[in-house]
């Protein structure tokens, strides 16, 4: 039950298109980044409908991501980008629902084939760390362990990635790890299935020769620090629970950090920091109403925050994120990232999803 009037709005129509331009640009397939609720997005409502445009994978960062897709339903192909802890009960559900991990160290793998697998066939991809200094090989010998070993196991293994550091940069660094990479998958000579490289940014700034795939994360949510024809496919909306007369000489919300200046009407709206909404909009950043923008007065409370209204307003409605001000506007605003605005929308926002205008999932 959803009582409270404040929810996010995902257009899937927009992902679709984001989805099929990613694809074009490129000309690899598609292994969508759904990790962190799918960048806040929703990654049930999200998941179910790139299932309809058959993914090649489903990327998550957790056993716990990747099964609560599959008790969802979720069908495509999944790969866990981080880090599984191995037990029998885990590799056992692993292989029962078809859930593709990363390998990320020859430990890592020693241990895995210390398991009973023969009735839990596994499959694999392999990370090969070309710079970010996070999970996977440096060592190429120690790949070719792995390739050697895996041979008398019950494994497959099914393709190999690396990721760059800033790919956002026409600094050299990426084409730098690439040609690592590169030079690695060429060595090692081995049939993968599956090769990607490219994150958002990359897709647009990478020539990439040798793979067969793409990981887009935000790029599918609309965002890129490149120029591009992507659609944002999300908007914030809330809407004034309370409308009331503020004298001249008021203050407003905790700290009494915003004084009238004058007689003015303000609206109370049911969203705050436990949402997700940055603390440091307070006094900072403009909503709107009718695209009438609205600048938030006072502190942004954990459940609350309070707007500066036409004193003629007739609508409730409020956009957080829209066309005017948005998420990206947000993050600048607060000295951080996009990624980190969207991934904090707490799961309590309700989530609706809309397909040719009309609601077909809410989560």
């Amino acid at each position: 039950m959803y009582n409270r009037p404040t929810y996010l709005e995902i257009n899937l129509n927009a992902l679709k298109h984001n989805f099929d331009y990613l694809k074009n640009v490129s000309q690899k397939e598609i292994f969508a980044v759904v990790k962190a609720n799918a960048y806040g997005h929703g990654m049930i409502g999200i998941s179910k409908y790139l299932d309809q445009l058959q993914c090649a994978y489903i990327c998550v960062s957790s056993l716990d991501e990747a099964m609560r897709l599959r008790n969802k339903g979720i069908v495509s192909p999944i790969l866990i980008l981080g880090y599984t802890k191995l037990t029998q009960h885990v590799l056992n559900i692993v292989s029962k629902n078809k859930i593709t991990l990363t390998v990320i160290s020859l430990e890592w793998f020693q241990e895995l084939t210390r398991f009973n697998l023969n009735t839990s066939p596994i499959t694999l991809h392999i990370e090969v760390d070309t710079g970010m200094n996070r999970l996977g090989f440096k060592n190429i010998s120690e790949i070719k362990q792995i390739i050697i070993d895996s041979a008398n196991q019950n494994i497959t293994l099914e393709g190999i990635y690396t990721h760059f550091h800033s790919s956002d940069k026409q600094d050299g660094s990426m084409t730098l790890q690439f040609n690592t990479f590169k030079d690695i998958v060429n060595e090692l000579d081995f049939s993968f299935k599956w090769i990607h490289t490219a994150n958002s940014d990359a897709i647009f700034n990478l020539k990439d020769d040798i793979s067969n795939a793409i990981r887009p994360g935000l790029a599918l949510y609309g965002y890129s620090s490149v120029k591009s024809e992507l659609i944002p496919i999300m908007h914030f909306f809330s809407q004034i629970t309370q409308k009331k007369l503020l004298k001249k000489n008021e203050t407003v919300s905790y700290g009494a950090t915003y004084t009238a200046s004058e007689d003015m009407m303000i609206g109370i709206v049911p969203v705050g920091y436990a949402d997700g909404l940055p603390i440091g909009l307070s006094n900072n950043f403009e909503v709107t109403i009718e695209n009438v923008s609205c600048p938030i007065i006072g502190k942004i409370c954990m459940d609350q925050l309070m707007i500066k209204i036409p004193q003629d307003c007739t609508s409730d409605l409020v956009t957080i994120s829209g066309m005017i001000s948005n998420f990206e506007t947000m993050a600048k605003l607060t000295n951080t990232i996009t990624y980190e605005v969207l991934t904090c929308l707490n799961i309590r926002i309700h989530r609706i999803f809309r397909l040719d205008n009309e609601v077909i999932i809410e989560e």
